[in-house]
């Protein structure tokens, strides 16, 4: 005797749950790969300005960033200075990063303090994403590549001046 197959009634025709689970993932990865591609639709094509930053950190349950970089915009390279604070962070690393910025009406605008969460671990070479906004509506988008060992749980802000 073979033992019983449990089946779902979908309209006038049976499908079998196996049959059914393979519908759920397809209809779940077209809605995963539509809400991922939203963000990127909702883009301008081009950025208002490209930043290039590098530096190092290191911290003992509380830490410190410093580094310096270029700010790309109108066709000018503005440099900055790069400085910050982790709460939540053990050891030490190098970083640099290259990243899309928006809303940058006038280049004073760049300059602020830019916050974010998060959770990262560096043992060796690693890579990153950064998406941070300031006061001044300036957001950055920036990938980060860095070395080191280094485990960060919890909150840090970034402040970028201009150099004059």
């Amino acid at each position: 005797m073979q033992p019983l197959r449990p089946i779902f009634v979908v309209g006038a025709s049976q499908v079998e749950i196996p049959q059914m689970n393979k519908i759920l993932r397809g209809a779940a990865a077209v809605v995963l790969a539509g809400a991922l591609s939203a963000p990127a639709l909702a883009r301008p094509e081009r950025p208002d300005a490209i930043i290039h930053f590098h530096g190092g950190s290191v911290g003992f349950i509380a830490g410190v960033q410093w580094g310096g970089g270029v700010v790309d915009f109108h066709g000018k390279h503005y440099p900055v200075q790069v400085s910050g604070l982790d709460v939540g962070t053990i050891g030490g690393s190098s970083y640099e990063a290259t990243g899309e910025v928006r809303n940058l009406h006038r280049i004073a605008d760049i300059e602020g303090t830019y916050a974010a969460a998060s959770a990262s671990a560096t043992a060796g070479p690693g890579a990153g994403g950064l998406d941070m906004t300031n006061g001044n509506g300036v957001e950055i988008r920036a990938t980060s590549t860095s070395t080191g060992l280094k485990l960060t749980a919890g909150v840090h802000g970034i402040t970028i001046k201009l150099k004059h």
